[in-house]
């Protein structure tokens, strides 16, 4: 396998990405939640199932690492700028946060300097 592969499951979302060597890396498990936890053994067991489905070869896979962290989003999974006083803030990107920062620094960085609203403002009391 040389290039991504997305399983677009409805109950199983699942990526590979090789990554050289014989190592690749599977992601895309997604538990809505507030706390920041480990991963779960259940999480681990779909995402290992969908990935030896794909491919058995999986199966006799070491495991390297097992990482979590936490994607930040609103309710609607829209990032927003919120203006408090004099703190702007920018934040909600969820998993599109590497391709919207830089749109959403040069909207922050227009606020600040041109006094041009950004599509995604809101006001403290929205925000909350």
């Amino acid at each position: 396998m040389k290039r991504p592969v997305r399983l677009l499951h409805p109950r199983i979302p699942l990526y590979i990405v090789p990554r050289g060597n014989g190592i690749f890396m599977l992601g895309a498990t997604m538990i809505e939640s507030s706390a920041k936890a480990n991963a779960t053994v259940r999480s681990v067991m779909e995402l290992l199932n969908a990935a030896y489905t794909i491919n058995p070869a999986f199966g006799e896979a070491e495991i390297l690492e097992i990482g979590v962290d936490s994607r930040p989003a609103f309710v609607d999974n829209l990032p927003k700028i919120t203006v408090n006083g004099n703190i702007v803030s920018a934040n909600g990107l969820y998993r599109h946060g590497f391709l919207l920062s830089p749109t959403l620094a040069n909207m922050v960085s227009d606020y600040i300097e041109l006094g041009v609203s950004p599509p995604w403002l809101a006001t403290q009391k929205e925000h909350q």
